[in-house]
Order: C-alpha cells, then sequence, then structure tokens
C-alpha cells in the first residue's frame, strides 16, 4: 500500500523540479555559472524524483549519478558565492564524487568489463521498488563520502556565521538561507547513520530520500530574489563589503513613496529620496533593485504612469488636458510622459481620454 504513495510523491517532486526550473530560467539574470549549478541542482532532484515515481529500475543506477550531481551543484553553489577563490578545489573535490558514481553506475549497468578489482563496487540486488542492496564495502564509502560533503558544508556554514562579521541586509538574508541547506546536510548524514541500525530500511529511506528532495526545491525556490540580478562574488565580494550603516524601513518607504505619493513631485530623484531616507543613494538603489526589478527612476515612471491612469478616470479631472494630467502625475511636460506611459501601459495618453477631456 505504501509503494503508490511513494510513487506519487516522487512524481509531485518531479513535477515541481520542472517548475523550479523554469523559475530559475526566467528570474536569473547573471552569474551564467551559478545559474548553470542551480539549473543542475534542480534538473538532478526532478530525475531522481521521476526515475523513482515510474520505478524505472532500467535506470536506477543512474539515480546515483542524478545524486552525486545534486552533491556536486550544492557544494559549488557554496563556493562560487562564498568563497570564489577556492572554486577549483571545490569543482575538482565534488567531479571526483561524481566520477566515483558515474563508475558505479557503469559498471553495475555492465558498461564495463567486471573484474574482481572493480568487483567490489557492484551492488548485491535491486528488488522492483528500486530498493538497493549494497555491499558492506560500499556502505562504508558512500558514507564516508556523505561525511565529508556534510564536513565541508558545516565548514563553510563556520566560516561564514562566526568569522564574517558583515552588518548588511544582502549578509544578514543570504545567511540565513545557508543555515537552511547547512541543517538538510546535517540531517542527511545524521539520518544515514540512523538508517544502518532501522528495521524496514527501504521504507525509511524513501522518506529520508523524499524529504530531501523536497526540502531541496524549497531551498531553490527560496533563495534571496538578489541572488538573481547580483554578480557572483556575493560574499565576500562588492556586494557585501558595502557596509549598510542604516537598513532602510520597508513601511516608512511605502508610507512616504507610495500613500504621500512622493513620485508625483518633479524634483523626485534618487539622491532626493535617499537622503529623505538618511540612507546611501547605492542601497536606496538595490533595494529598489531588490524589491521591484526596476531602477529608481523607472520605479517613479512606473507609478507616475499608474497615478497618470487613476486621476484620467476620475470626474473630478474630467476637464483637465493631458498636459495638467500629467504635471499633476509628477511629469514636466505631456512629452515627458509619452515615453514611460509607452513602456509601463502600451498606446498613448490620449487613448484613454474620452471625449469629455479636452486634448492639449
Amino acid at each position: 500500500m505504501i509503494w503508490p504513495i511513494f510513487s506519487n510523491l516522487y512524481f509531485s517532486i518531479a513535477f515541481i523540479a520542472f517548475i523550479v526550473f523554469v523559475d530559475l530560467l526566467v528570474k536569473f539574470k547573471n552569474a551564467p555559472d551559478l545559474k548553470f549549478y542551480f539549473l543542475l541542482l534542480t534538473f538532478s532532484v526532478g530525475m531522481v524524483g521521476l526515475i523513482n515515481a515510474l520505478f524505472a529500475i532500467d535506470y536506477v543506477f543512474y539515480v546515483s549519478v542524478f545524486k552525486s550531481l545534486f552533491v556536486f551543484s550544492t557544494l559549488n553553489i557554496l563556493t562560487t558565492l562564498y568563497f570564489p577563490k577556492y572554486r577549483y578545489r571545490t569543482l575538482g573535490f565534488s567531479l571526483c564524487i561524481l566520477g566515483f558514481s558515474i563508475l558505479f553506475m557503469l559498471l553495475n549497468n555492465k558498461f564495463i568489463p567486471s573484474n574482481p578489482t572493480l568487483d567490489v563496487f557492484l551492488v548485491q540486488s535491486v528488488d522492483s521498488h528500486l530498493n538497493i542492496e549494497m555491499k558492506p564495502v560500499l556502505n562504508l564509502i558512500r558514507f564516508f563520502i556523505i561525511s565529508i560533503v556534510a564536513f565541508h558544508t558545516v565548514y563553510f556554514w563556520y566560516i561564514l556565521y562566526n568569522k564574517t562579521n558583515l552588518n548588511n541586509i544582502y549578509f544578514a538574508k543570504i545567511r540565513a538561507w545557508t543555515w537552511y541547506i547547512v541543517a538538510l546536510m546535517i540531517f542527511m548524514l545524521i539520518a544515514n547513520i540512523a538508517l544502518i541500525f532501522l528495521d524496514n530500511r527501504p521504507f525509511w529511506i524513501n522518506c529520508v530520500t523524499i524529504f530531501m528532495l523536497f526540502s531541496v526545491l524549497l531551498f531553490v525556490l527560496k533563495r534571496p530574489a538578489f541572488i538573481n540580478k547580483s554578480a557572483k562574488k556575493l560574499a565576500l565580494g562588492h556586494k557585501f563589503n558595502q557596509e549598510v550603516d542604516v537598513e532602510i524601513n520597508e513601511i516608512q518607504f511605502n508610507l512616504y513613496f507610495k500613500e504621500q505619493r512622493y513620485y508625483t513631485k518633479t524634483e523626485a530623484s534618487l539622491e532626493d529620496f535617499s537622503g529623505f531616507l538618511k540612507v546611501k543613494p547605492a542601497i536606496l538603489t538595490q533595494f529598489v533593485q531588490d524589491e521591484y526589478d526596476l531602477s529608481f527612476n523607472d520605479l517613479i515612471n512606473k507609478f507616475r504612469v499608474n497615478y497618470f491612469f487613476e486621476i484620467v478616470q476620475d470626474e473630478v479631472y474630467q476637464n483637465y488636458t493631458i498636459d495638467a494630467l500629467a504635471k499633476l502625475a509628477g511629469f514636466n511636460s505631456r512629452q515627458h510622459l509619452n515615453k514611460p506611459f509607452k513602456k509601463f501601459h502600451g498606446g498613448n495618453p490620449s487613448d484613454l481620454l474620452t471625449t469629455s477631456i479636452i486634448p492639449s
């Protein structure tokens, strides 16, 4: 009775992985190597889910390769974000793990002729639910690899959390996100130790695997938004070295910018508003980029266009000219309205006007 449930859960993982994969393709703008690792991580999770969902016994040994790709991607994501100067060491180590998994897959799929030396890597049996019975030496090697990976992850977290004290909003967000994946790695290590002593191991192995796969997809989905747009050297690079004396209060930002319609001021500018909030212009720029995916000037123009659209439909302003309405929205003239209007709304401002409004 439990195996159909497992199959459905694995299929859900594959489906969610597809959605996350598309999300990464659409939203990830910069750092192609980092984007590649995230895509590879999501793809490997999806393939593990799909093979297990279909109980595709012919592809059971490919699961080890995809799980190694999961480890490969995770280690290189953390290194690329936090310790780029060690990226070649991590790449080499993770390629060794991947190479071992490929060798394991090739041997057990009979792509390589067996011999007494390599027979130690052959499994004892595989059942119809893809549960693999491994030799003790294989379990020992597997545990050793997981331990090294967990050590690397915990070490990254230790350096980041205890040795690096950067007081800025980016660092705070990404540190909490990193703690999540570190906790998953520790859980994976403990679970693999516990599985040695548990009865009904196939059931518990599938429970742990499903939990890990869902958690990894959540890890990717919950990545800090600025990772999608920022350069790759975030941890010790220029982004994290921008000290933030005062963080932007989002409530205060919304109060002055939206509710009090700061954008309708003709003199509205990045320097003026950052001075008003008592933050550096660079901090305000990054805040707007992270929250709205726009430059500050584009944010002003977008809100001005929306406000223009609002007052055009208000009977109070039915006798106003387009030029007058544009100035009420914060533009210097009708000519300054046309380009932002086309960009954020489409068409021409006059398309909105009824016959009762006198065009300028």
